[in-house]
């Protein structure tokens, strides 16, 4: 595939979900060119995506005429694949202008929304539209890596971010969405606020747009280090305070997936919406919080009125029951902890070329005290590894525990101990029965990093991946964490297949996994070129 033209208009949080598939498509096709076409409004955020590389944006209201002439001009680039992850009647009709050879748009689910809206038939474990999405990526022949929204921002030169200072835990709210129908009543809000500051659980970041500016007079009843509000702010300034928080609470809106995509735990409440559709928040650690009526769905996006006296799906979620779900989620460290997930082979160990038995394990230079100093920094440590020699044949999983047992212990011995270690045994291009596919487990597939997060509470949005191959630093973009690639092992070799093209560029290119740490402990300072 030489060039690629993924379509996904609006809105939002629509758009944030196909973070993962357009991901999904660089690294299934590494050399090819991916552009998006989006509105107007959301083209920042896609400027965000890994694996995008030219984004062109449709206005917000366009006629037949300009359409035709946007899906000409898009015809003379040459696409080799149109992915519609839309599906509208716009979509379509650029889809079926463009000659491209191979075509594909995501499967809806019409028949089984509308049973759920017109006949409320609730599906327990309902696909996300991520997996939707996802399936128009496999039926071109490409694989899945990704399955969470992940947006990298730009660095920023702001060094003042608000006059919030106080020491307890910031919480953002957005009490906004795209419809009335889907917002929790505002004076809920307001007194969410009140409580949150009030009973000293924390600080408030409020964001705002002009339909919510009746909530502005909050401003006056605290003080500017327990209450900042941002109002009608860009939505890359939006996702860069929305980082700084450790909860969001919102609607079912577009911030809901920004929280989800930067990392901010979310706590989602739904009202006229539902999870059989297919669009909770899908962060490691949000929730939804609802009450079942038996009118809901009562519309695909919110968009109706409610015909009963009250809406009931709103009033009967308390404050209560936020601050409630708010307290857990505090209280339960939801923002997680920050990580060091490091390659074994060739970055904590040397590289010895299908390393199977204990005795070949011998830590790489600087290694053991990268360990002691980075625990010391306060990070976890979590060592993964791609054992396709399982796959290959050359020996079995046994021998690769078997390995890992003697690293554990060595580091431990030297007062460098290791919180775990993840392995994947799976190869697609193998020889062993059982053994020879693909796997989300196998680096960059963030299968791994979200076992090791949900087992030690981590946040890979906090974390660093360092390893002595691209595809570490691949898997950095797809958990939202930051790569390092050392010159030990492959390193060097890797390093010289990075050119100005490639997609995922380390933040940082060292000699060792002791200048991996050294960067680390600073905080690091890097900058993609």
């Amino acid at each position: 595939m030489k060039n690629i033209l993924v379509i996904r208009l609006g809105a939002i949080g629509d758009v944030l979900l196909t973070s993962a598939p357009v991901l999904n498509l660089k690294l299934s096709y590494p050399e090819s060119r991916i552009y998006f076409l989006t509105r107007e409004r959301t083209a920042s955020l896609v400027r965000c995506f890994a694996g995008v590389d030219d984004v062109i944006t449709l206005p917000q209201k366009i006629t037949l005429l300009q359409l035709y002439h946007t899906a000409e001009q898009l015809d003379r680039i040459g696409f080799d694949l149109v992915c519609d992850l839309h599906g509208n009647i716009r979509s379509q009709f650029i889809t079926r202008y463009i000659s491209a050879p191979y075509k594909t748009q995501y499967p809806k689910r019409r028949l089984e929304r509308m049973a759920a809206v017109k006949r409320h038939r609730i599906i327990d474990n309902p696909p996300h539209a991520i997996d939707l999405y996802d399936q128009a990526v496999e039926a071109v022949g490409g694989d899945v890596y990704c399955r969470r929204p992940v947006l990298h921002l730009p660095p920023d030169s702001n060094d003042s971010h608000g006059t919030v200072t106080d020491s307890l835990p910031l919480i953002a709210i957005a009490p906004g969405a795209s419809y009335p129908a889907k917002q929790w009543p505002a004076d809920r809000f307001r007194e969410l606020v009140r409580r949150i500051i009030g009973d000293n659980i924390g600080t408030v970041l409020l964001l705002l747009s002009s339909s919510d500016s009746a909530m502005l007079d909050l401003a006056s009843e605290f003080p500017e280090e327990k209450l900042r509000i941002l109002l009608d702010a860009d939505l890359i300034t939006v996702a860069r305070e929305i980082t700084r928080a450790e909860i969001l609470i919102s609607n079912d809106s577009g911030l809901m997936h920004l929280g989800s995509s930067v990392g901010t735990p979310v706590l989602a409440l739904f009202g006229p919406t539902h999870p059989t559709l297919g669009f909770t928040p899908r962060g490691l650690q949000d929730r939804v919080l609802e009450v079942e009526e038996y009118c809901r769905p009562c519309s695909l996006h919110g968009q109706k009125a409610c015909h009963r006296e009250t809406q009931y799906c709103f009033t009967r979620i308390e404050v209560n029951d936020v601050m409630d779900n708010l307290q857990k989620m505090l209280a339960g460290n939801s923002k997680g902890e920050k990580a060091l997930f490091v390659d074994r082979d060739g970055t904590l160990i040397k590289e010895k070329y299908f390393i199977s038995t204990p005795s070949d394990v011998e830590p790489e230079t600087r290694a053991v005290d990268a360990i002691r100093a980075v625990r010391r920094a306060g990070y976890k440590i979590i060592v993964l590894s791609n054992q396709s020699g399982v796959a290959r044949g050359f020996f079995d999983e046994l021998s690769v525990q078997a390995v890992n047992t003697r690293v554990m212990r060595l580091f431990a011995d030297q007062d460098a101990p290791l919180d775990d270690i993840l392995y994947c045994p799976y190869y697609k291009k193998g020889t062993v029965a059982g053994y020879a596919r693909h796997s989300t487990d196998r680096k960059p597939g963030s299968g791994m990093v979200e076992t090791a997060a949900r087992r030690h509470n981590i946040n890979p949005h906090l974390s660093y991946v360092v390893g002595d191959k691209l595809t570490d630093c691949a898997l950095a973009y797809v958990v939202g964490a930051n790569g390092i690639l050392v010159r030990t092992g492959y390193g060097r070799q890797q390093e010289s297949l990075i050119d100005r093209q490639y997609a995922f560029w380390p933040e940082k290119i060292v000699e060792n996994l002791g200048e991996a740490v050294d960067y680390i402990v600073r905080g690091g300072q890097g900058s993609y070129p």
